[in-house]
């Protein structure tokens, strides 16, 4: 392996340990936002971050890096890209996923 190999590796490390830190800390609303995102999926065939925001806002307590961990389970499959219509995320693309299996 070359040295630009083992530092994607060694941040993909980094990067998942930051998340499941963020996770531990937020973990009740996080479980609570990916319950909201199941059931939307459910009843619509797909989600995203706006929709589940908007059924379920994230208090000020939680850290706004919790919500990176909503679709970290490997129950979500990522179907395709869209705008955010939310106006705090300044026009960014946001995912739109399905559960899997459930196409």
């Amino acid at each position: 392996m070359d040295n630009q190999t083992l530092d994607l590796l060694a941040g993909v490390r980094l990067r998942d340990v930051g998340v499941q830190k963020v996770y531990d800390h937020n973990k009740t609303w996080v479980d609570k936002a990916r319950s909201t995102a199941k059931a939307l999926a459910a009843l619509n065939g797909s989600v995203s971050i706006d929709e589940v925001l908007s059924m379920c806002s994230r208090p000020e307590s939680v850290h706004p890096n919790a919500t990176g961990s909503i679709f970290r389970e490997t129950v979500w499959e990522k179907i395709g890209y869209r705008q955010s219509a939310n106006p705090s995320a300044h026009a960014r693309v946001v995912g739109i996923y399905n559960l899997k299996g459930t196409q």
